[in-house]
C-alpha cells in the first residue's frame, strides 16, 4: 500500500525569506535593440524634494534617475553614439535575427545610484531580413548595452533624453548646476577629465 503525506501549509507571513543583502546572482548585461522611432515616456516623482526622481520607461526597460547629473551624462553618452554613426543606415527593419520558437518577456528596472559611464563603438551583424551584413553602434552603459541599428532610433532617443534633461534642471535640488549641454565643445573642454580614449573612440568616465 502506498501512502502519501500532505505537505504542511505555512501561513504566507511565516515563510522564511532570505536577507535583502543576500545575492544569489548578479545581472551583468542587459541588451536593448533600438531601431525606428522610440516610444519613451518620462515621469517625474517628488519634484523639488531630496527624493526627486525622473523615470524613463523605454520598451521593456525602466530607468530611474536620482540626480540631474545622471540625466546630463546620459545625454552625453548618447551624443557619443551619434558621433559613431558613420556608415549606419537611416532605418533598419526588425527583427534582425530569426525569432526563437519561444521567448521570455523580461522587464528590466534600473535605478542609477551613481553617474553612469560608458563608451560607443561600431559593430557589425548579419541581418536575416536584408540578407546582408549591417553596421550598428553598440553603446555600453553598464549594465545596459544599446544596439542602435539606425539613425531614426538614435535621434528619437536623444530627443526624449534632452527633454528629460530639461526637466532635471528644475526637478532636482541644485539641478541648475547641470544645465549645460554635455555634447557642446565648451562642456567637453571644461569636463575633459570625464572623457577618456577607448579603442579608438571616446568614452565618458
Amino acid at each position: 500500500m502506498t501512502t502519501m503525506q500532505s505537505p504542511a501549509v505555512v501561513p504566507f507571513d511565516q515563510v522564511r525569506r532570505p536577507p535583502l543583502d543576500r545575492r544569489t546572482g548578479v545581472v551583468t548585461t542587459v541588451t536593448a535593440v533600438l531601431a525606428g522611432e522610440q516610444p519613451i515616456t518620462i515621469d517625474v516623482v517628488a519634484a523639488g524634494s531630496t527624493d526627486a526622481r525622473i523615470v524613463a520607461r523605454w520598451g521593456r526597460i525602466a530607468m530611474t534617475f536620482t540626480s540631474a547629473e545622471q540625466v546630463q551624462r546620459m545625454v552625453g553618452l548618447f551624443g557619443l553614439a551619434r558621433q559613431a554613426m558613420v556608415g549606419v543606415a537611416e532605418r533598419v527593419s526588425l527583427p534582425v535575427v530569426e525569432q526563437p520558437v519561444s521567448e521570455v518577456s523580461v522587464l528590466t528596472a534600473i535605478t542609477w545610484t551613481h553617474t553612469p559611464t560608458g563608451a560607443a563603438s561600431v559593430e557589425q551583424t548579419y541581418h536575416v531580413g536584408m540578407r546582408r551584413t549591417i553596421s550598428y553602434v553598440a553603446l555600453t552603459i553598464s549594465p545596459i548595452t544599446f544596439h542602435i541599428l539606425d539613425r531614426d532610433g538614435l535621434d528619437s532617443a536623444i530627443k526624449t533624453l534632452v527633454r528629460a534633461h530639461q526637466l532635471a534642471v528644475t526637478v532636482y535640488p541644485g539641478g541648475h548646476r547641470y544645465a549645460a549641454d554635455p555634447n557642446t565643445a565648451v562642456w567637453k573642454r571644461t569636463n575633459r577629465r570625464h572623457l577618456k580614449p577607448r579603442d579608438g573612440s571616446w568614452s565618458h568616465q
